[in-house]
């Protein structure tokens, strides 16, 4: 018989927001390119390492590395959706009010990918690269089966 995954509750935006910082720690192994002291199982510890850490700080619902590694690119194409529309709100002349701050996780997320990754806002038909990454995880992983529309926490 097939294993089929199991529906854990939505993140939180706590969960969220220490993910980010996680990451960010972690950032050198995560965001590095491939070579002697950055492997993929390198790369597979620290996420289990980030799950270790959001289990210990949320402990009703368990997280896996993959559900860590997964959200985290959620968390990108919010937060780069999300500081494109920070960028061009605070570009406009004219004047009105100030622009609104950006989330904290938004925040967090810009110091992990840096300026130079988030500058660009993007073609309106384009396609989101940290979401194709994260169908791909799914398809290598195994697609988890829900019922009911996905829900993310804003």
């Amino acid at each position: 018989m097939e294993k089929k995954g199991i529906a854990s509750r939505n993140w939180t935006e706590e969960q969220g927001l220490l993910l980010a910082q996680l990451v960010n720690e972690h950032k050198g192994m995560l965001r590095g390119k491939f070579g002697p002291t950055v492997t993929s199982q390198g790369k597979r510890r620290a996420w289990d390492t980030i799950s270790q850490t959001i289990n210990a700080s949320f402990p009703l619902v368990v997280r896996t590395g993959d559900d860590c590694e997964k959200r985290w690119y959620v968390l990108q194409s919010k937060a780069k959706d999300e500081i494109a529309a920070h960028k061009r709100e605070s570009s406009l002349t004219g004047g009105g009010p100030p622009a609104k701050r950006l989330s904290q996780v938004a925040d967090t997320v810009f110091q992990v990918l840096g300026h130079s990754e988030v500058s660009v806002t993007g073609l309106p038909t384009g396609i989101d690269t940290s979401m194709m990454q994260a169908l791909e995880m799914q398809q290598k992983h195994g697609a988890i089966t829900r019922t009911g529309p996905i829900k993310f926490a804003a």
